[in-house]
């Protein structure tokens, strides 16, 4: 009897960390489009941004590399698959999204990058590398169908440009979507997600350098006054963010850690209403409850061959 307390007693307490760990990463990555929207108040380069989100995020996950001794595997394949990554994961959808966010509320990035896993979805599904069923295929429409509430109502946005630039960040859902089919197809073997996140900032950071030295993008964090505060912020609530979703994979499984969806996209609203003042029409409400019913349909139902934050969350 005691032993069985005893089980019962450390089961609620795995289940309560699991829990916190959801709900904790979930908020970080939901608060990093605010801090992303923050950053880009002042009117910084992009290009300059995403270089020291990099660098950043590279830095913090080379310790975690060393802290757990793990191997970055260097070969040509690898080389050429943080290559590929660093373009679809990292170079090409931040720097859209730190352009785009300027123009959107926080809330309509929130919904627009919750469509990830949809994406995701369908473009395994073309590959053959998923399957989906009607129950999917009524998520995708769902995800389809919130889309088309955000863009097309000429009175769903507070403003009508801004219908343009709802469209642009879809293509920051498009690219992070098609970062998860490359490494499901092609991540190395033995490397871990951590080492694959930390490869691809590699190869963002080179990428990104002489583009930044070449347009003068170059952006000094000396003065560190609020928009300097909000970049580094967002790039350490991502890193953290990442590490306990993928604490959280091996830990509960990956149909557990898929909920964290629900908890990025309703903290991102969130937060843009208490700390931005937001406000939103209808319409808006509408294709949030249309992406939530989405994502809940279109969530992995056995363990999915890649692990990314992108793969099972809607973060940048």
């Amino acid at each position: 009897m005691a032993g069985a307390g005893m089980a019962r007693s450390s089961g609620a307490f795995a289940l309560a960390r699991a829990w916190a760990v959801l709900l904790g990463s979930g908020v970080a990555w939901g608060a990093t489009q605010l801090f992303t929207k923050l950053a880009v108040a002042t009117g910084h380069p992009p290009l300059g941004l995403v270089l020291w989100q990099t660098a950043i995020g590279a830095v913090l996950l080379g310790l975690v590399l060393l802290i757990g001794r793990q191997r970055l595997p260097l070969g040509r394949s690898a080389l050429i698959f943080y290559a590929v990554c660093a373009v679809l994961g990292t170079a090409l959808p931040h720097t859209l999204s730190y352009t785009a966010i300027a123009h959107l509320p926080v809330g309509v990035v929130s919904i627009l990058i919750a469509t990830v896993p949809m994406m995701t979805l369908t473009m395994s599904w073309a590959l053959g590398l998923d399957r989906a069923g009607p129950r999917r295929v009524l998520g995708l429409a769902l995800g389809a169908g919130a889309v088309a509430l955000v863009v097309a109502p000429e009175a769903s946005l507070p403003e009508p440009g801004q219908a343009l630039w709802s469209l642009i960040y879809l293509i920051v859902a498009l690219s992070y979507a098609a970062e998860n089919v490359f490494i499901a197809r092609h991540q190395p073997a033995g490397a871990g997600a951590v080492a694959v996140l930390f490869g691809l900032n590699l190869s963002a950071l080179a990428m990104l350098l002489p583009l930044v030295a070449a347009t003068g993008a170059w952006i000094d964090l000396s003065s560190f006054g609020p928009p300097e505060q909000a970049l580094v912020a967002a790039a350490l609530l991502h890193v953290v963010a990442y590490l306990g979703l993928i604490w959280l994979i091996g830990d509960a499984g990956p149909i557990f850690a898929a909920q964290i969806g629900y908890v990025v996209t309703l903290s991102g609203v969130g937060f843009g209403m208490a700390v931005l003042g937001e406000a939103h029409a209808p319409w808006i409400w509408l294709a949030l409850g249309l992406v939530l019913a989405g994502i809940t349909l279109v969530r992995p139902q056995e363990k999915p061959e890649a692990c990314t934050p992108q793969n099972t969350a809607a973060g940048p």
